[in-house]
């Protein structure tokens, strides 16, 4: 009998919480010892942990998610309190604001249509062009557009989640290599591109980096949650 069939369901879901939150500190610890080098990001590391128990037990995705339902809901509080590096930075926000929303509104609109374009010259399925478009929004505000739009959820958190991982590993070296040394430059590119993943990179860089990754984040989310909708409309009439 495999060993997962000897505990109940209650215990099963506790065993489930609790190696999400093991695996988390585990890497935690490994990305401080290993000098918070950019391939021992702690999602990264964690992400492969839970993946391989799952594998190994051979837990479906539905079963292992049910019982973390509250640190998926933790995620949109945690969204919300970035406003504080925000507020504690808002001279600097003010004076580039003009400058972050034209950047914000013009690079999303042309991720959205350039991978729009991608997913439908492949021949996806409509759920899974929703989801490959809102790569660029914060996790929390992805899944909703996928549940309205009837995306598909599962491909959606994935992708937002290897988009944040990709970003938050080479973005920082790429911008420095290309002589874009400004943390606000820096802060803008990493919360439009990598979201949450990318602003907890930004923070790690200055408080203004962060500042202006929280902002670039928020104000990307709130911009593809009213485009792809309109989007959505204006084809489907």
């Amino acid at each position: 009998m495999d060993i997962i069939d000897l505990v109940t369901s209650n215990q099963k879901n506790i065993l489930l919480f609790l190696l999400t939150v093991s695996a988390f500190l585990l890497a935690s610890y490994v990305y401080r010892k290993g000098n918070q080098h950019v391939l021992l990001q702690p999602l990264l590391i964690s992400v492969i942990l839970v993946v391989g128990a799952l594998l190994v037990f051979e837990i479906p995705y539905a079963q292992y998610i049910a019982p973390n339902k509250l640190l998926q809901w933790l995620m949109g509080p945690a969204v919300v309190s970035l406003a504080i590096p925000m507020y504690q930075n808002l001279t600097h926000i003010r004076q580039w604001l003009p400058m972050v929303l034209v950047t914000i509104v013009v690079s999303a609109a042309l991720g959205v249509v350039v991978t729009g374009a991608i997913s439908l010259a492949m021949g996806f399925e409509f759920s899974t062009q929703v989801a490959m478009v809102t790569k660029s929004a914060t996790t929390p505000i992805a899944l909703s557009i996928n549940e309205v739009l009837k995306g598909h959820l599962a491909l959606a958190a994935l992708v937002v989640m290897f988009t944040g991982l990709l970003g938050a590993v080479i973005g920082p070296t790429l911008l420095n290599q290309f002589g874009f040394d400004d943390h606000r430059i820096q802060g803008v590119a990493l919360g439009l591109t990598s979201h949450a993943i990318g602003t907890q990179k930004a923070m790690e860089i200055s408080p203004v980096c962060g500042a202006f990754s929280a902002l670039a984040m928020t104000l990307t989310g709130v911009f593809l949650s009213i485009f792809l909708p309109l989007v959505d409309y204006f084809l489907t009439r």
